[in-house]
């Protein structure tokens, strides 16, 4: 009979002592560097689904309560898991994801909205910077402007706010220019990107995450964050009984504190996080650009038709006294016209007596008829003087008062201008443009 030896069997399983060992490690590499690539695209996929539903919703989703997928906004859920239903994310695995998204509510009330910071709510914060829409309409009558725009009174009378929302008639009937708050807040038409952008700007004011605000631990350090994305690795790598390590594991509403995106993995860490931060998200949506603009660009707008409608008015009143002094022209020609006719009759005078004073000295002052003659054409010289002074002062008159109507009527069209500015762009904010 043949077969193995002792000494055969034993260097056999030596040998398989010191393979196994090795193969062991190696699939567990390889197990979980593939089980890391799949829940780093997970990952990569939920959070361009998150950045998605924010271009499409103007919020970020409230976490799901368990892996069916449905977003749960009960009680300002901050902490749970990826709502992958809500997201419309076919991926089902990506329910194993937890989730947290920063909320900070600041109240109900219209002077709250500016500041409010819960990213889960969609609601109308920014409001541009705006003029007032001139009121009364500045008269146009044939006299000097009684009615001029309004200048721009404190910051509180700048700030408008929204118009109604509804498309088919979007100016509620309850706003009036010319009161300070022109008109109520929080019509979910007018809600916008920008109402995002304005939350993520406040945010990004705090270095340090506020107590009970989502964050990540960076340290000793909370830094806060806009969402949050954690996938458990392959093992419970700190034997805590859950999939989930450290504060990943033990993230809530009350605590919303997940670990630090740049953990590395450990013998008693394994889990991938990505957070995007208020910053960034903020720089991934240009917000800064926009929000300038939107900030400021119907100010400006508003306020250079507004400027320079007052320099058109002020011009109109300036073109009105030339009006006044064409006429007063028209007068002072009349009153020469009278004054070369005295002159006329007063030279008639003169030659009739001095046609007595040459019969009476027998010739001798003959020369007065010749100087009397003198003054008769000087004075009629006058009175056709005269008359062309009154014809170019009713010309004059008749010019000032036709450029002076047209400007008028280019001052009214300004004003008109004006208004509509201020009034097509509180429409396109109600409507949310």
């Amino acid at each position: 009979m043949s077969g193995f030896t002792l000494v055969e069997l034993s260097v056999v399983l030596l040998a398989l002592g010191l393979i196994l060992p090795g193969a062991v490690i190696f699939w567990q590499l390889s197990e979980r560097h593939r089980i890391a690539s799949v829940q780093m695209d997970v990952q990569k996929q939920s959070r361009d689904a998150l950045v998605g539903f924010l271009h499409a919703n103007f919020r970020l989703p409230c976490p799901a309560a368990d892996n069916a997928g449905v977003e749960d906004c009960a009680g300002t859920r901050q902490v749970g898991f990826v709502p992958w239903r809500t997201l419309g994310l076919p991926r089902p695995e990506a329910g194993g994801l937890r989730y947290g998204v920063y909320r900070e509510p600041s109240g109900v009330g219209v002077a709250d909205a500016p500041l409010d910071r819960d990213l889960a709510v969609r609601r109308d914060r920014m409001n541009p910077l705006r003029v007032r829409t001139p009121s009364p309409i500045p008269s146009n009558a044939d006299a000097p402007n009684p009615n001029a725009p309004p200048i721009p009174a404190t910051a509180t009378g700048l700030l408008g706010v929204t118009y109604s929302g509804n498309p088919a008639a979007p100016l509620n009937t309850s706003c009036d220019a010319a009161q300070a708050v022109p008109c109520p807040l929080g019509v979910d038409n007018a809600v916008n990107l920008i109402d995002i952008c304005l939350a993520l700007n406040t945010s990004a004011d705090a270095l340090v995450a506020p107590g009970g605000r989502l964050a990540t631990q960076v340290g000793a350090v909370r830094r806060p964050a806009a969402f949050v994305l954690a996938a458990p690795g392959m093992l419970d790598a700190d034997g805590n009984g859950q999939a989930f390590d450290s504060a990943n594991a033990s993230a809530t509403t009350a605590d919303p504190t997940f670990e630090a995106p740049g953990r590395a993995v450990s013998d008693g860490y394994d889990d991938l996080v990505i957070a995007a931060g208020h910053t960034e998200l903020f720089a991934e949506l240009h917000c800064g650009a926009a929000l300038s603009a939107v900030s400021h660009a119907h100010f400006n707008v508003a306020t250079g038709a507004f400027v320079l409608e007052r320099a058109m008015y002020d011009y109109r009143d300036q073109l009105y006294i030339a009006v006044v002094l064409a006429r007063a022209d028209v007068a002072a020609a009349a009153a020469g016209v009278a004054s070369a006719v005295a002159g006329t009759l007063d030279a008639a005078k003169e030659m009739v007596s001095a046609v007595a004073d040459t019969t009476f000295s027998v010739g001798a002052r003959a020369f007065q008829i010749a100087l009397a003659a003198v003054g008769i054409g000087l004075a009629v010289a006058s009175d056709v003087a005269a008359a062309f002074a009154v014809v170019d002062a009713g010309l004059s008159l008749a010019e000032a008062e036709d450029v002076h109507r047209d400007f008028a009527d280019r001052t009214t069209a300004m004003t008109t201008l004006a208004r509509d500015i201020n009034q097509n762009t509180l429409r396109a904010d109600a409507i949310g443009h």
